[in-house]
């Protein structure tokens, strides 16, 4: 027989409940409160204010540029930038291949940059400007100081020149290396004629759109001819060797 419990034994039980329920939700907006406080206190401290922007990566331009570039400002508040929006506009620039921005506790800015390398350099008039891996030019306000890569001459073309720069970038670089300089010289019979004057005397014709696969062959080719006879390598059509005094005469 179940035993029958008298409601005044169970009003005691049922308010402490209550009470319990009470103290529950009052901890619990209390704890909301505070944190809306404490938010709110944080975006009023410097500390939530960046105070740092760091910048790796940057070898071409300036960290200065990329900063500007950014849309990031020292004193701005950590949460006032939109990340994405932020990477694309430093995507943006010619230099740029690759950009990541992070927030670093408690009040910096990490941007992580990878940068298109120089790949050539192109004359224009009487000053030289870089040629980035994505066919970009890169103006200087100064002279190079050293010309270790392929100066390109008459190539004001910028679809002709981000096809020979795909080409380039396809080449062993030790090989590059042996290119002294690049010149267009288009002609109504072949559009795409380029001539490679290399630095160990000999001169190269071929083709942007295949030079790659075309002038791979070119170590090859001059371990078998005089080295006292300089002269022109023809890679257009085939290959064949000419002095420069039969090419010239």
């Amino acid at each position: 027989m179940h035993k029958i419990i008298d409601i005044e034994e169970r009003i005691p039980a049922l308010k402490q409940r209550r009470k319990k329920r009470k103290n529950i939700r009052f901890f619990f907006l209390l704890f909301i409160l505070a944190l809306a406080l404490l938010t709110l206190l944080y975006f009023q401290l410097p500390i939530s204010h960046i105070k740092t922007i760091h910048v790796e990566g940057d070898k071409i331009q300036t960290k200065e540029f990329y900063i500007k570039h950014s849309g990031i400002t020292e004193g701005d508040s950590l949460w006032s930038f939109d990340n994405k929006r932020v990477i694309t506009s430093l995507e943006n620039e010619a230099t740029v291949k690759k950009a990541t921005v992070h927030r670093s506790w408690l009040n910096s800015v990490d941007i992580k940059l990878v940068e298109n390398r120089q790949v050539a350099l192109i004359k224009d008039e009487n000053r030289y400007n870089y040629v980035l891996e994505n066919g970009e030019t890169l103006l200087l306000n100064e002279p190079p100081t050293q010309f270790n890569l392929p100066i390109l001459l008459n190539m004001s073309d910028g679809k002709v020149r981000k096809q020979l720069i795909l080409q380039l970038q396809k080449l062993d670089p030790e090989l590059v290396q042996l290119i002294s300089q690049i010149e267009s010289t288009p002609s109504a019979a072949n559009n795409q004629s380029i001539r490679l004057y290399m630095n160990d005397g000999f001169e190269v014709r071929a083709n942007y759109s295949n030079l790659a696969s075309r002038l791979q062959y070119y170590p090859s080719i001059i371990s078998q001819l005089n080295k006292e006879k300089k002269g022109v390598i023809n890679l257009e059509i085939g290959g064949y060797y000419n002095s420069y005094k039969l090419e010239y005469k």
